[in-house]
């Protein structure tokens, strides 16, 4: 069995995207507490870095809690997977902010120098994918392909992925994001995308 850390993203003061009233931060609570549910019952160990919609330590905190325990812990991190969920709109002559709707689709974002987190990244896509879930860029970008430099994989040690669940600002994904038992199949396939990377058949 493996060891992993989940992060909701997002939290308390921070809602991150949002778009017609439903709260990235909310949605990101949702599924990570889904995924840490299973990955215990699969009997994994598991940190997190919230379980209800708190506050939250900056990023960069919680990037250093993690690499202290990384280092520090026994047993180390296998992985360290973030749950997001991604907006597309511009803004309109008038002022107001308007979807850009041909933007859909999951995706895992990984360290371009990170082998491991490459073939994490893939693992999920490829479970997730099997599970008929519409993936954007074929499920997985690096950083450098994303044009952003994040936190999450870029400040951390153990092996990091950030996973992108999906377009807010697409009505059919999002209708899809709030029905409970696509989430139950979406978490299940990355549950089983994770196991995969870490070889548990």
């Amino acid at each position: 069995m493996a060891t992993f850390c989940t992060d909701a993203g997002h939290g308390g003061r921070d809602p991150g995207a949002s778009w017609n009233g439903v709260l990235e931060k909310d949605l990101t609570l949702e599924y990570t507490l889904d995924i840490n549910d299973l990955l215990l019952r699969r009997g994994h160990t598991l940190l997190t870095t919230r379980n209800s919609d708190s506050n939250v330590p900056s990023l960069s905190t919680r990037c250093k809690l993690i690499n202290t325990h990384h280092q520090q812990g026994s047993p180390r991190f296998d992985a360290i997977i973030s749950i997001h969920c991604n907006v597309a709109a511009y803004k309109s002559t008038s002022g107001q902010y308007v979807a850009n709707q041909s933007a859909r689709g999951f995706f895992g974002v990984y360290s371009r120098s990170s082998i491991r987190g490459r073939d994490l990244a893939q693992s999920i896509a490829n479970s997730v994918s099997n599970a008929g879930v519409v993936l954007k860029n074929g499920g997985k970008m690096s950083t450098v392909e994303l044009g952003r430099s994040l936190a999450w994989i870029h400040q951390t040690l153990p092996t990091a992925v950030l996973l992108e669940l999906g377009f807010l600002t697409h009505p059919e994904e999002l209708a899809l994001l709030r029905d409970p038992a696509y989430r139950k199949k979406l978490t299940r396939a990355i549950v089983d995308g994770i196991e995969g990377f870490i070889g548990v058949t």
